[in-house]
């Protein structure tokens, strides 16, 4: 009777043992989960805030120029930024404009002029209005893909752009494909107008 009490008491307190390591196992590792999504979190709204920063410099410089910004000073101004080094991820910082319909030749010609002699708004078809990306740093050959795209050709950048047009405040569109990626590793992005 002494061995079964002395069994049954040691099974009691293992089972004991057990439930509490288990439980305070479970609880620190969901504290610890629950502290990287909140690192997670911050970190992202920090690098959306960088990117919100990035954004208000271009709309500075082109608000406080008595003249219009030209591809040189775009450049100037985006390597200033030192966008590989301080704002990690991304891609590109761009210039577009809306083109009308009755004004796509003239401003096609217009970019060809500036030494671009296979320049067309892409992609082709007929639409009102056009949007074109004029400048793009760096232009290196993924954002030299980009070079002359219409946004506006596609819903959900269209809809981003108009928000941010109509609120004057930075708009994240949803996921898009950018224009920049090649045939390997394609991935999903997101533009801030």
């Amino acid at each position: 009777m002494v061995l079964f009490a002395t069994v049954f008491a040691t099974v009691l307190v293992t089972y004991f043992a057990w439930h509490i390591t288990k439980n305070s196992v479970e609880n620190s590792a969901e504290q610890d989960f629950l502290n990287i999504v909140n690192d997670s979190n911050d970190a992202i709204t920090q690098r959306m805030l960088d990117y919100t920063i990035a954004l208000d410099s271009g709309v500075g410089l082109l608000r406080s120029s008595d003249v219009p910004v030209t591809r040189t000073g775009w450049k100037k101004f985006t390597d200033s930024l030192k966008l590989r080094t301080q704002f990690a991820g991304i891609q590109g910082l761009g210039y577009a404009v809306i083109v009308p319909p009755d004004e796509k030749l003239d401003f096609e010609r217009k970019i060809r002029a500036e030494g671009f002699p296979d320049f067309a708004i892409k992609p082709p078809g007929d639409r009102d209005p056009y949007s074109a990306i004029v400048y793009l740093e760096p232009f290196d050959f993924r954002n030299q893909r980009a070079f002359g795209f219409d946004m506006y050709s596609e819903p959900i950048r269209r809809e981003a752009m108009q928000s941010a047009a109509r609120t004057g405040l930075a708009t994240v569109s949803g996921p898009v494909t950018l224009v920049q990626e090649t045939d390997e590793d394609i991935q999903r992005g997101f533009l801030m107008y």
